[in-house]
């Protein structure tokens, strides 16, 4: 099955791109999402088989599948209306190019989430790479083409970082390199490698992928990106394509949990989440623009799932449904802000306020969204967060613990700050209003209250499907 995925997904990705009418590309679009739905009850339906000697129908796998067709679809009738070009480009090639690359990062998404060898994750996180970056490029002015140019750079070093990491696990395993570098081979010979080696390939394989997680060192590939692409694109690159990068990432970490390294590993990882979460703390007290806001949020919840990665246990179960709650959440967020910018025609945050006074289901989407994001009660992260701390405290990390509480604390307000300021306050630099701007169809309405209600009712009630599949 997955072959047959590839070949459609890369047959209708070219075709997207050859294609100039617009009416053909949304129905090739809307066939690209039959697709993804397909791939994924197929999964479903065959979980734990192995496909194309590379591939693994598991549950995580399965999990990150589910969530990247629900969001995708969603994105997609997003992307039908919110996809601007400047007047001296062509406007039917440029949304060719557009669902093409994305059609191509989908494919590349989902084969990554699958795939059960180390190498092969590596190869289709790079085409991620690719393809995220025709997104970022797509209105080709003066920040498009920088913010391309760092994401592609930024990105490339950290692949080549995690290829060294790689090369680095044949090494460790020595003799036993011969029989392959799947997981299942990795976890098998994980007691008998070269715990210097291994510690080494560690290293390079977390700095690598922090670029897709969007952590310390590398989360700065990242921030310029979402800002920049196309706002449905850039809630892609918030939810789902981080996903890729902690999927690859915990599938080793999981090897690594098996070696005489293991407690390394384990402070080396909760190094990184608070270091991850003082950065995201500091970015966003300072941050006056409201995509980048959102982007360094990213930062801390990827760093607040790492710590529950770290401590085990609980921990371990929860930073998976952390991870996914939050690609609902930020997905939704980005879609909307998109509509802010329709409404004011900027996004930075002293042009814009008093939302309240122009539509009263936005003010609902941005109030659930703030308090979705800040995982306060009844926000799906507020439960994920809670029983990451718990794992915390079964570890007795009580300094971390705090440290953690007071950078959260900071995170909160300032996003708090800001997005309450917007709802209820009025701007420093007002700007004017066109009232038809305001309007947004049902659709889109529907389709973000939808995000929300998933990520609100994972945390306060998971459904034992997901749980099944977690565990």
């Amino acid at each position: 099955m997955i072959l047959i995925y590839l070949i459609c997904a890369i047959a209708l990705g070219a075709t997207q791109f050859v294609i100039r009418n617009r009416q053909m590309t949304h129905i090739v679009a809307m066939g690209t999402i039959l697709l993804q739905w397909v791939l994924t009850i197929y999964a479903t339906l065959h979980r734990d088989e192995t496909d194309l000697f590379f591939f693994k129908y598991d549950g995580l796998g399965i999990l990150m599948l589910w969530a990247l067709a629900i969001i995708s679809s969603v994105t997609m009738l997003h992307s039908t209306r919110y996809i601007p070009t400047p007047i001296q480009y062509d406007l039917n090639r440029m949304t060719s190019q557009y669902y093409g690359a994305m059609q191509i990062l989908m494919m590349a998404l989902s084969a990554a989430y699958l795939s059960s060898h180390i190498a092969m994750t590596w190869i289709f996180i790079e085409v991620t790479t690719l393809s995220a970056s025709a997104l970022i490029f797509y209105r080709r002015d003066k920040g498009s083409v920088e913010a391309t140019w760092k994401y592609v750079f930024a990105c490339s070093i950290s692949l080549v970082l995690v290829y060294v990491g790689i090369l680095l696990i044949t090494i460790a395993m020595q003799q036993n390199a011969e029989e392959g570098l799947s997981f299942a081979t990795l976890e098998k010979y994980a007691s008998t490698m070269d715990e210097f080696w291994l510690k080494m390939s560690m290293i390079f394989i977390l700095v690598g992928y922090s670029a897709k997680m969007s952590l310390f060192p590398m989360f700065t590939a990242g921030i310029d990106a979402k800002d920049k692409a196309p706002t449905p694109a850039a809630g892609l690159l918030s939810s789902v394509l981080m996903n890729a990068g902690f999927v690859a990432f915990y599938r080793f970490y999981k090897v690594m949990q098996l070696s005489a390294a293991c407690i390394w590993a384990r402070y080396v990882v909760l190094g990184i989440a608070i270091v991850s979460l003082f950065v995201a703390a500091v970015y966003l007290i300072r941050v006056h623009n409201v995509k980048r806001l959102f982007a360094y949020s990213s930062v801390e919840h990827m760093a607040v799932a790492m710590l529950g990665l770290a401590a085990g246990g609980i921990g371990t179960i929860y930073c998976i449904l952390h991870v996914i709650i939050h690609s609902f959440v930020k997905s939704s967020i980005f879609l909307h802000i998109a509509h802010i910018y329709r409404v004011y025609g900027t996004k930075q945050l002293s042009n814009i306020g008093r939302y309240i006074r122009y539509t009263g289901v936005g003010t609902t989407i941005v109030f659930l969204a703030t308090i979705s994001i800040t995982a306060m009660p009844p926000s799906g992260l507020f439960f994920t967060e809670l029983m990451i701390f718990k794992s915390m405290i079964d570890m007795h990390w009580w300094i971390c613990l705090a440290v953690v509480l007071i950078l959260l604390t900071v995170i909160v307000w300032a996003i708090s700050r800001d997005m309450f300021s917007f709802l209820f306050q009025k701007p420093e630099e007002p700007i004017e209003i066109e009232p038809k701007s305001v309007n947004m169809p049902y659709g889109e309405m529907i389709g973000q209250l939808l995000l929300l209600f998933i990520a609100i009712w994972l945390g306060i009630y998971t459904p034992s499907f997901v749980s099944d599949l977690i565990l």
